[in-house]
Order: C-alpha cells, then sequence, then structure tokens
C-alpha cells in the first residue's frame, strides 16, 4: 500500500513538471507573437508553431497520462497539490527560456504557493476510488451543486475578464484554472467507470457516469488550455500560472470535505489545510496585485 501510495505521488509530480515545460513552451510562441496580431486569428496561429504544439503535447499527452495514472492510485484530492510542484519548472523556465523579468514580490510569491501546496500534499487527503458513492442521492445532490458553482464562478471570471480594464488578467488567469478545477472532480469517476466499462465488469451505472465524466472533462480540458492561452496574451506566465493555480488547489479540499463528506485523515491535516489554503490566497493576491500593475505600465 506504501509503494502504491509514493508511486502515485511520484507520478502526480511528474505530470506536474511535464505540464508546466508546455506551459513554458506555449507562453515562449505566445510572446513571439506582434502584440498587434495577437487579437486576429490568433489560436489559427499558436496551432500552426510546431513548439507550440510541443507543448500542447506536453501537456494533454504526457502530463494527461500521468495524471490519469497518479488519480488511479491516490484520488482526486492530492494531485493538483502535488502536480503544482511544477511552478519550480515555470520560474527557471519563464527566467532561462521566456526571459520574463521576475522581481522579488514575484519570486515571493511563487515561493508562498510551492509551500502552501506541499502543506496540502503533507494533509493526506486521499479519495478512493468507488462508483458506488453515486447511487447515493444526497452525493450526487452534493457533486452537482459543487460543479454547478465553479461553472458559475468561471462564466462570471470570463465576463469580467473581457471587459478592458485594469486587472481584466487577473480573472482570465483565475478563469483559465476553474475548467480544470471541474475536469479534476470527474477524472476519477472517468478512470473508474471507463476501467469497468472496457474492462467488461461495468453496468448501466458505470456507464452512465463514464459519459456524464468524459462530457465534462473533455470540453473543460480544452477550454483551460485555450483561455490559458488568451491570458498569456495580457500577462507573464510566471504570474498567470500560479493565479491559475488558486482554484485548482483550492477545489479538491471542498470536494474532500463538502462533497464526500470525509473526516481528516490525520490530527494534523486540517492544520496543514489551513495554513496551506492561506498561503495559496496570499500568493494570489501578491501576483495578481503585481500582474495588475504591469497591465497599467504596458
Amino acid at each position: 500500500m506504501a509503494e502504491n501510495y509514493l508511486l502515485g505521488v511520484i507520478l502526480a509530480i511528474l505530470g506536474g513538471v511535464v505540464n508546466s515545460f508546455g506551459v513554458v513552451l506555449q507562453k515562449k510562441v505566445v510572446n513571439e507573437i506582434p502584440k498587434k496580431a495577437r487579437e486576429e486569428r490568433f489560436m489559427r496561429t499558436l496551432i500552426r508553431n510546431p513548439i507550440w504544439v510541443l507543448g500542447l503535447i506536453c501537456i494533454i499527452v504526457f502530463s494527461a497520462i500521468f495524471f490519469l495514472l497518479a488519480q488511479a492510485i491516490i484520488g482526486g484530492a492530492l494531485v493538483p497539490g502535488l502536480a503544482a510542484i511544477g511552478l519550480v519548472i515555470l520560474v527557471i523556465g519563464s527566467i532561462k527560456i521566456i526571459g520574463e523579468d521576475l522581481k522579488k514580490l514575484e519570486f515571493l510569491g511563487i515561493g508562498i504557493i510551492i509551500i502552501g501546496i506541499l502543506l496540502i500534499g503533507l494533509s493526506d487527503l486521499s479519495i478512493a476510488g468507488d462508483i458506488n458513492y453515486f447511487l447515493d442521492t444526497s452525493f450526487n445532490v452534493r457533486i452537482i451543486i459543487f460543479t454547478s458553482i465553479l461553472f458559475i464562478l468561471w462564466m462570471g471570471c470570463r465576463i469580467a475578464g473581457k471587459k478592458d480594464y485594469r486587472g481584466k488578467t487577473i480573472f482570465l488567469a483565475f478563469s483559465a484554472g476553474l475548467p480544470f478545477a471541474i475536469g479534476n472532480i470527474w477524472m476519477q469517476p472517468f478512470i473508474i467507470s471507463m476501467s469497468n466499462v472496457f474492462g467488461g465488469k461495468g453496468g448501466s451505472l458505470d456507464f452512465i457516469i463514464f459519459i456524464i465524466s468524459t462530457i465534462l472533462m473533455a470540453p473543460t480540458s480544452f477550454a483551460g488550455i485555450v483561455f490559458v492561452q488568451e491570458a498569456f496574451k495580457y500577462g507573464d506566465a510566471s504570474k498567470i500560472v500560479p493565479i491559475q493555480q488558486i482554484p485548482i488547489q483550492i477545489a479538491p479540499i471542498f470536494l474532500y470535505f463538502g462533497v464526500f463528506l470525509k473526516a481528516p485523515p490525520t490530527i494534523l491535516s486540517p492544520y496543514y489545510i489551513i495554513f496551506g489554503v492561506l498561503l495559496i490566497i496570499i500568493s494570489g493576491f501578491l501576483l495578481g496585485k503585481r500582474q495588475a500593475a504591469i497591465e497599467i505600465i504596458e
């Protein structure tokens, strides 16, 4: 059991590293597009660039495989926190490859969010995979309500990010994280139901959950990738991605306690979670403040 847990942790970290490397490659391409040309045929220009496509493959293929395997082993509560260790790669890549200028405030914000993520990782919030949760009507109501709340927040941030004013990139970055947060909720049900359906052990419930989770996961993953590219038009990856991580990191905590109604696995778990979330929020404010200042200069 301990060996499986360690394997799940390693896979989640690898997924985060590969994902961040893909993000750096994509942001590099966005930076090479003249600012005046970023508003016309933006995605078409990106798709035609092999470096951007390589970054996309890193994100939707290689990192996705690592995340799926990690979710199958340790569940959806820990994977986002462990994966965000890839922010270290993001910082290094932002300086060495993209050439972004990081000030002390940015280093402090990124350092704080990494510590916060590690604290959440130490909380041992692990959800065992079991499709039978969906036999409980109250559970279905809770997961529908939680998914709906995230969707409403997503749409609200998208609308706010479309306005032309100071700080719009903060809303764009936050809205780019919300679809991934929704996808993370449904990733484990997708894995379990897919395994049962294609393994010949699935019943009608497995088939229904497989369809629902597929419908929710595929569009949200695509939307998250597209929306973060849009945020890259206006800000640095080293500031946008940590802000994007805020809903991705906090949503699993509500999923664990509010949807699955699980108790803390250890005495220290609540303290790890509280301080971890506080640090992530503080980091978001630090990086968001800096990003808003950059938008004024530009």
